[in-house]
């Protein structure tokens, strides 16, 4: 029996440490049909390694996939990778000791939508996913249960010897013959290192693309979040220093009114020095009863604030626990509308139909039933998550990405510029204010060649 005729299909699980389980084909579909579970992947997304195995036990296809399981280990309903597709339409990867396998990843996917739904694989010296895929095949391959070869002998390589009857060649032409083939053999093995270095480059930038995306994504989450808050004590301050200034006014008020008080019981005390003491006394008794009268009226004034300020609290939390009591309302509402629908969707998904959207910048996106909804509320906020962005980024690149025209600026009313800029094509990688101004193309600027040649050339 020929390598070319056995083939199986294994599968191989990742964590932490490295390769942590391995089953063949037939139990990963059990997983799938939620016949079994796996308790040490509950509530977790596990890599995996779809590999298509001849009978040598050397690895062929290829496929890094990854997969959620919930909290009782059972795997994701809504998983629907096609493997084999994807196998069979991948592009060619490293050897694997049976000549280039067809690889799929997240670097090279013949389908773009599932691209969410691969990995990269590591290939630094000591941690080389590779080399553990095919360690691990050659040394579990028999105990798993794949189908072997009769004969595991490798083939020999060594070119046949002639024989005593066979027409010899001259020795120039055998000589020119080994140098061609060693040359031709030299090419194919630089051709593949060239290939799986470009794999590892291709690999490593878009880890560090999404790393990079990541953290500008929570930068702005963050950013957003300060903004907020910002906003909110500086409206908790204005509101403070508005009932400060009107205690300020009313307490000026009071002041000025003692004061009058005061000139006029000094001009009647003057008038009425001539009246004896009697008159002192009497007015001495209406100090007093003027000023107990004002601590009174201070004290009046100070309660009706205190009793306002909690009439204003009691109405807002009345106001909130009334907006609560909307919303959740309006939430039942929602979810008994839609519960039909829901039910409808998931059947449909059940029966293998998928729902791809498209968005610019973020592409086709498969989105689960149980997501619909959500979707449907705001595609743009699910479109701006998927491109690691957030919502008024997503709208500001889109703008942009309609209409990229420069936004400075001119003249006495502040019109925008209006002249064509270069398109920014990533929504991660647009920056606002940035890449949607071109200064050199204002009035006050000199002219920029290079973006007028790269403008009419697109």
């Amino acid at each position: 029996m020929s390598s070319s005729a056995v083939t199986s299909e294994a599968i191989l699980f990742f964590d932490h440490r490295g390769i942590s389980k391995s089953m063949l084909y037939s139990d990963f579909e059990a997983i799938l049909d939620g016949m079994v579970g796996v308790p040490e992947f509950a509530d977790k997304e596990v890599r995996g390694a779809y590999c298509v195995v001849n009978g040598q036990l050397k690895v062929r296809g290829l496929v890094l996939f990854t997969i959620d399981f919930d909290e009782d280990g059972m795997a994701d309903t809504t998983w629907n990778v096609p493997l084999r597709h994807l196998v069979e339409h991948a592009a060619q990867g490293p050897d694997m000791g049976a000549g280039p396998v067809r690889l799929a990843c997240r670097s090279q996917c013949p389908v773009a939508w599932h691209q969410d739904q691969l990995w990269d694989p590591g290939m630094k010296p000591g941690a080389n996913d590779f080399i553990a895929i095919r360690d691990t095949i050659y040394d579990r391959g028999s105990k798993m249960g794949l189908e072997l070869d009769d004969d595991m002998e490798p083939p020999s390589i060594a070119p046949p010897v002639l024989g005593a009857q066979e027409v010899p060649a001259a020795p120039a032409v055998k000589a020119d013959e080994e140098v061609r083939k060693k040359d031709d053999e030299e090419r194919v093995r630089l051709a593949r290192i060239i290939k799986e270095l470009r794999l590892r480059v291709q690999t490593l930038e878009n880890s560090q693309s999404e790393e990079a995306a990541k953290l500008r994504y929570s930068a702005q989450q963050k950013e957003e979040i300060l903004n907020a808050q910002i906003e909110k004590v500086m409206g908790q301050f204005k509101a403070l220093k508005s009932q400060n200034g009107a205690l300020r006014e009313q307490n000026e008020s009071l002041k000025a009114q003692v004061l009058s008080l005061n000139q006029s019981l000094e001009e009647q005390s003057r008038r009425s020095e001539n009246q004896g003491s009697e008159l002192e006394v009497l007015t001495e008794q209406y100090k007093l009863a003027l000023e107990q009268r004002l601590e009174e009226e201070r004290a009046r004034l100070a309660e009706q604030i205190h009793a306002k300020e909690m009439d204003v609290l009691n109405r807002d939390d009345l106001i909130g626990e009334l907006r609560e009591e909307v919303t959740a309302l309006k939430r039942n509402q929602a979810k008994e509308a839609n519960s039909g629908a829901q039910k409808v969707l998931e059947k449909l998904e059940e029966l293998g139909l998928s729902f791809i959207a498209f968005h610019p910048g973020a592409g086709h996106i498969s989105i689960p039933a149980n997501q619909i909804a959500g979707y449907m509320e705001n595609p743009v906020a699910f479109a701006a998550r998927k491109c690691l962005v957030t919502e008024d980024h997503y709208r500001a690149w889109l703008a942009h990405y309609e209409n990229p025209v420069c936004q400075v600026g001119i003249g006495q009313d502040g019109q925008a510029c209006g002249k064509r800029v270069i398109r920014v094509e990533v929504p991660n990688q647009f920056k606002p204010g940035v890449s949607d101004c071109n200064a050199n193309r204002c009035p006050n600027c000199r002219n920029d060649s290079a973006i007028d040649n790269v403008l009419r050339f697109r």
